[in-house]
C-alpha cells in the first residue's frame, strides 16, 4: 500500500483514550479543530477517488454485489444516501479536475463538493456544451466559489449556473416541485412539523414570518432565531383566524376548539385530581392552558348525560365584546407585562380574575397580554395587577416578587 494506506492504518490503530480535548489549551483547541477538518476533507477526497476507481473496475462484483452503492452500505456501514453521494461525487469529479484538486488539498469540504456534483449533471453538461459553454470554465467558476464561500452560498452559485445554462429545464423542475407539510403529535404532546416548499412558496412563507418576527421583537429578546420563527408561525395563524377571512369548516368559522369539563374549568389553579382539556388535533392540555384559551374566546356550554352523550347545547357567548376590546386596547396600548411592547392587535384580552372564577367580562377586569405572556400568566404562574384608576400595571414573578423596570412609575 502507498503512504496513504500507511496513514490510514496508523489512524485505525490510534487509541481514542489517548486524546482528551480538555488537556488542550484554548489556543491548541483553536488550532486543532480546523486542522481536523482539513484532514477530514483530504481523507474524504481520497476515499471518493478510490470509490470512483473501484466502480470503474467493478471491484464490488468480486464480493457478489451488483452495484458500488450496495457494496459501500455493506462494507462501510454507511447509509444508502451517503453511499449514493460518494458514487456520484466520484463519477463527476473526474470531469471537474479543478474541484477535485481543491478537494484533494482539503480546501473545500464534502458539503461543497456535494452541492456542485448534484447540480452539474451529465444532462446539464450536454446542454452547456450545445450552447458553447466550456466545461473547464464551469469547473473553474464553481471551484472558485467553493474555495471562497460556505456550502450554502456555493449551492446558490450552482443553482445560478443551472438557471443560466438550462433555464427551460430549471423552470420545468421548479414547476414540478411539490409543496409538502406535515404535522404530527408526539407521545409527549409536542407537535412536530416537517416538509418542504418550492423556492417561491418558501420565500412567501419566510417573508410573512420575517415581518412578524421583526414586529414582535421586544428589547433584550433572548430567543433564538428558531424560537422567534416558531412564535411568528403561530402568530401568523392566530391573526388569520382572528381576521375571519378563512374558509368555513363544516358551516362554522375556523377556530381553535378546546373541550373541558365545567368543574375543571372553574377549579383553582393547581387543584389536584382535575382533568385537563382536549384539543381536537393536538390532544390533551392542562386545565390552566384551557383557561388561558377561554380567556378571550367564544364559549359554548354543552350538558351531557352520565354516559357522556350531549343532552343540551347552550348558545355561544363571547367573553369579550368588540366594545370591551376596543376600550382595553385604548387604555393598555400593548401587552401589559413589564418590559413587553407587543402591539395591541397581537394580544388577547386576559381576565385578571377569570370569568370561570366569577370575574366579570369588563374593561376593568381585562388586560392585554401577548400570547407568550398570556401563557406565562396562566401556565407560568406570573401575576399582573393594575393600580385602580390608572393605566399602570404591576408584574409579579411566580415567587411573588415584582418585576420593576428602571425609570417606570409609580
Amino acid at each position: 500500500m502507498s503512504s496513504w494506506g500507511s496513514v490510514l492504518q496508523q489512524l485505525a490503530e490510534l487509541d481514542p483514550a489517548d486524546f482528551d480535548p480538555l488537556d488542550l489549551a484554548d489556543e491548541q483547541l483553536r488550532e486543532f479543530v480546523p486542522l481536523a477538518q482539513l484532514g477530514i476533507n483530504r481523507l474524504t477526497a481520497a476515499q471518493t477517488r478510490a470509490v470512483a476507481a473501484a466502480e470503474a473496475r467493478q471491484v464490488h462484483r468480486a464480493d457478489g454485489m451488483v452495484a458500488m452503492k450496495s457494496w459501500l452500505t455493506g462494507h462501510c456501514r454507511i447509509s444508502g444516501r451517503a453511499a449514493a453521494d460518494l458514487v456520484r461525487d466520484g463519477r463527476r469529479l473526474v470531469e471537474l479536475p479543478e474541484l477535485a484538486a481543491a478537494y484533494a488539498e482539503g480546501a473545500v469540504t464534502p458539503a461543497h463538493v456535494a452541492v456542485v456534483t448534484a447540480a452539474v449533471t451529465p444532462a446539464r453538461l450536454a446542454v452547456a456544451d450545445a450552447h458553447g459553454i466550456d466545461l473547464g470554465t464551469t469547473d473553474a467558476v464553481l471551484t472558485e466559489a467553493a474555495r471562497a464561500l460556505g456550502p450554502e452560498d456555493t449551492a446558490k452559485a450552482a443553482r445560478r449556473w443551472v438557471a443560466g445554462i438550462d433555464p427551460d429545464g430549471a423552470l420545468d423542475e421548479a414547476a414540478g416541485l411539490p409543496r409538502l407539510f406535515r404535522m404530527a403529535v408526539s407521545a409527549g404532546g409536542r407537535v412536530y412539523l416537517s416538509g418542504h416548499l418550492d423556492p417561491v412558496g418558501g420565500e412567501t412563507v419566510h417573508t410573512a414570518l420575517e415581518a412578524l418576527m421583526n414586529g414582535d421583537r421586544p428589547a433584550h429578546d433572548q430567543r433564538t432565531y428558531g424560537e422567534r420563527m416558531g412564535h411568528a408561525l403561530v402568530e401568523l395563524a392566530r391573526q388569520a383566524l382572528r381576521a375571519g377571512g378563512l374558509p368555513t369548516v363544516r358551516g362554522a368559522a375556523a377556530q381553535v376548539r378546546v373541550t373541558i369539563d365545567w368543574m375543571a374549568l372553574c377549579a383553582e389553579r393547581g387543584a389536584r385530581g382535575v382533568a385537563g382539556g382536549e384539543l381536537a388535533f393536538a390532544g390533551p392540555i392542562t386545565p390552566e392552558t384551557a383557561r388561558r384559551l377561554a380567556c378571550d374566546a367564544a364559549v359554548v356550554r354543552m350538558l351531557t348525560d352520565p354516559a357522556g352523550l350531549p343532552i343540551d347545547v347552550g348558545r355561544e357567548q363571547r367573553t369579550a365584546t368588540a366594545a370591551i376590546r376596543r376600550a382595553v386596547e385604548l387604555r393598555d396600548g400593548h401587552c401589559v407585562l413589564s418590559g413587553c411592547a407587543v402591539p395591541a392587535a397581537w394580544c388577547d384580552v386576559h381576565h385578571v380574575i377569570h370569568w370561570a372564577h366569577g370575574g366579570p367580562t369588563s374593561c376593568e377586569n381585562g388586560a392585554l397580554l401577548c400570547e407568550r405572556h398570556h401563557t406565562a400568566v396562566h401556565e407560568g404562574g406570573f401575576g399582573i395587577a393594575r393600580d385602580p384608576g390608572t393605566t399602570f400595571w404591576h408584574t409579579y414573578r411566580p415567587d411573588g416578587s415584582e418585576i420593576r423596570i428602571r425609570g417606570s412609575s409609580p
